[in-house]
């Protein structure tokens, strides 16, 4: 058992405070009752959890990149002189030996095409980037915007205006977004994925005049078009793109031969295909992370969980460009910051989460 190092620090400062012994007999009792009525405010608070959880699944994100150095919190304690410095929430080292300092900001807004937000004037942006500076490292901020599950990181001091603020849209984020620094990528592939389960002969009973049947199921197969997908790796990756990718289960499908039912078909699309070509774009890897992370920690819009079950190095395989394959290919797209030419886009491709 882990030692409570965190709860103990908590005490320690609650007792502290109130110049109460830890050793009295009633010092277990009240900060038990202290920690009862915190978290009974902190459930009920809507906006705390939605952005504890947003803090939470970016950094399980870069985990799941797998794309630097060295990634820890930087957020969890005091820092002096006090006043003058601020601490963003992480430090995450590059490959490249470069230092970022990230903020994460949550961002709901009802309005699907109205996704623009205050998040920083120039008192907390002046406390940010001196940490940073005094720290040797570079202020960004990461924005999660909730209504599209799109993740945007963005350096603060190049987007705020002539008062020292930062009101951003989500469109303009999109534009200079720097998330593929960290191994941020769109992803496309041939489409459809066809995964077949073949029913067993033996077990399977023909198909009645009702159109009714008693099926045993005895293999399965995963197919990009009609190209079987064996190899381990590529098999997670294809599962991993159906499963929380962009593109729309189809409608199953039997294979019958006169009244044998020989197998049961599912399989996924692009909405809309390109021009016929088989081609389509299945997700921005940031965006498949958040849909499995809400798997994991929303229910109905609600928090039920703060975080999910770590993925290190998940997405590790997309970014090996050496790798070459006849039955999973790949399409990947970097995303390059444009500050010089930011102007408004288009929302993101797919539907709205």
């Amino acid at each position: 058992m882990r030692k409570p190092f965190d709860l103990m620090d908590q005490m320690g400062r609650f007792a502290a405070d109130r110049k109460l012994s830890l050793t009295a007999p009633e010092a277990k009792d009240v900060f038990a009752e202290h920690v009862r009525q915190s978290t009974g405010m902190g459930l009920a608070d809507q906006a705390l959890l939605h952005g504890q959880r947003t803090e939470a699944m970016f950094e399980a994100l870069l985990v799941s990149l797998g794309r630097f150095k060295l990634l820890t919190p930087e957020d969890g304690g005091r820092v002096f002189p006090e006043g003058e410095f601020l601490a963003p929430d992480f430090r995450v080292v590059l490959a490249d030996g470069r230092q970022w300092l990230i903020e994460v900001k949550n961002v709901y807004e009802a309005d699907a095409f109205g996704q623009r937000r205050s998040l920083m004037n120039r008192a907390y942006h002046d406390k940010l980037a001196a940490y940073a500076s005094a720290t040797r490292g570079e202020l960004k901020l990461a924005v999660f915007w909730a209504r599209w599950s799109v993740w945007t990181l963005v350096s603060p001091e190049r987007l705020m205006n002539a008062d020292g603020d930062l009101e951003l849209d989500m469109a303009k984020a999109m534009t200079v977004d720097e998330l593929g620094a960290l191994g941020d990528m769109t992803i496309g592939t041939r489409a459809p994925f066809r995964f077949r389960l073949a029913a067993d002969p033996a077990r399977t009973k023909p198909i009645g005049p009702d159109g009714e049947t008693t099926v045993v199921f005895s293999a399965s197969q995963l197919f990009s078009e009609d190209r079987e997908i064996t190899d381990p790796v590529e098999l997670e990756i294809a599962w991993t793109l159906i499963q929380h990718g962009e593109w729309v289960e189809q409608e199953p499908t039997p294979i019958v031969d006169g009244d044998n039912l020989l197998a049961m078909e599912f399989s996924w699309a692009p909405r809309e295909d390109d021009e016929g070509k088989g081609f389509g774009f299945i997700g921005r890897l940031s965006r498949i992370f958040a849909r499995y992370y809400a798997a994991h920690t929303l229910e109905e819009g609600s928090v039920i969980q703060l975080r999910a079950p770590l993925r290190p190095n998940w997405f590790t395989p997309l970014h090996e460009h050496d790798h070459q394959s006849k039955a999973l290919p790949l399409w990947r797209f970097t995303l390059q910051p444009n500050y010089g030419g930011a102007t408004d886009a288009p929302p993101p491709p797919g539907e709205i989460d």
